[in-house]
């Protein structure tokens, strides 16, 4: 890892969805074959946000378990991005555990991620009331509702919501760009 590169901590507490499937749709190389990272083995992928605001490089950081978060690492950690299972009710509780490393870290992002809210485990209202005690951003990958087509607004949904953020959030390395460009 490169000193003085922020980091996206992105680990799951699922086993049937890798933080490294995540960060393959983060990155836009789903179709890519990428190797899962071992049990034991903490990976960074960099991305370079590109706006027209500023450019960051940034390392999105895979970490299969809190235990393997180095105090180098955890002194980059500028974003917390999650995920679990929302049809367990007790994936909820797994991301907990993560609560007291995150409030120490403080990033400026957290969000909690999981396919879409479900009404036998996690439900919206749950995992709404759960992300605004915490301070995170709730993101669904696959929304039952999609938003109105004729919205002249639209909210970013699913892994775009995940890449807005990003973009709105002032990284520690950011370079602006020039006013007339």
């Amino acid at each position: 890892m490169a000193v003085g590169v922020p980091c996206m901590l992105v680990p799951s507490c699922s086993s049937t969805f890798s933080a490294d499937r995540l960060v393959q749709h983060i990155l836009g190389t789903e179709d890519a074959v990428v190797e899962v990272t071992a049990n034991d083995a903490v990976r960074f992928d960099p991305w370079t946000i590109d706006n027209k605001y500023y450019s960051a490089d940034i390392n999105l950081c895979v970490v299969p378990n809190k235990f393997l978060v180095t105090a180098e690492t955890a002194e980059s950690i500028q974003a917390f991005v999650v995920y679990f299972d929302s049809t367990q009710k007790s994936h909820l509780d797994s991301v907990s555990s993560w609560l007291p490393l995150a409030e120490s870290w403080l990033p400026e992002v957290m969000i909690l991620v999981c396919n879409r809210v479900s009404e036998n485990g996690v439900n919206r209202q749950k995992a709404q009331e759960w992300c605004i005690k915490h301070g995170f951003e709730l993101v669904e990958l696959r929304l039952e509702e999609l938003p109105e087509e004729d919205d002249d607004f639209p909210e970013s949904t699913g892994v775009k919501q995940i890449v807005q953020t990003s973009n709105a959030n002032v990284w520690s390395n950011v370079v602006m760009k020039n006013e007339r460009n």
